[in-house]
């Protein structure tokens, strides 16, 4: 597990200063965190995860620089046309951290409306040809795996999925004063 301050944190480092995406329960903590922590313009919560998609690609032709989209891994089809038509290779080359929940992971107990889409997700992305990177594991494990993940993003100019389950320690928000 990592904490959302240092996962945040590692991020910065690699130059990801912009987030955008719908929230995720598996992504709470993390997503807290950045809704406390990223200024107002680096963080955009979308209607849906297509908007998230064209915003973050905009982002990347405004700045050069690589956004993190966040996801629900039931958002997957709503990604495939902005991703397929937009974001890849074969089309502008934009390169993007999809952090993507994964509900419905097989082998693990979950709400039945997740169960299909789990099992089916990296699937999906494997048909999307969008790289599949798993952090996992301890704080290290995690920050080489995105690391890896936001490398291949930047070289080969690419959308890839960070598909993680549960990795994020506890954060508790600061309460907004009244």
């Amino acid at each position: 597990m990592i904490s959302p301050a240092r996962f945040y944190s590692f991020l910065s480092e690699h130059a990801v200063h912009f987030y955008t995406g719908v929230p995720d329960s598996l992504l709470k903590s993390f997503l807290s965190y950045v809704q406390e922590h990223a200024a107002p313009e680096e963080h955009v919560i979308t209607a849906n995860e297509g908007l998230a998609i064209a915003l973050a690609s905009g982002y990347h032709l405004r700045t050069g620089k690589v956004p993190l989209v966040y996801l629900q891994n039931s958002g997957l089809g709503n990604i495939v046309n902005p991703v397929t038509s937009l974001a890849d290779p074969e089309m502008y080359g934009i390169p993007m951290l999809l952090l993507i929940g994964w509900r419905g992971q097989p082998g693990t107990r979950d709400e039945p409306q997740h169960r299909k889409m789990g099992r089916i997700t990296a699937a999906l992305l494997e048909a999307m040809e969008i790289p599949l990177f798993r952090p996992e594991g301890d704080e290290l494990e995690i920050l080489r795996t995105v690391e890896d993940a936001i490398v291949t993003a930047k070289e080969g100019e690419r959308p890839v999925a960070l598909l993680c389950a549960d990795i994020f320690e506890p954060y508790i928000a600061n309460p907004v004063p009244a």
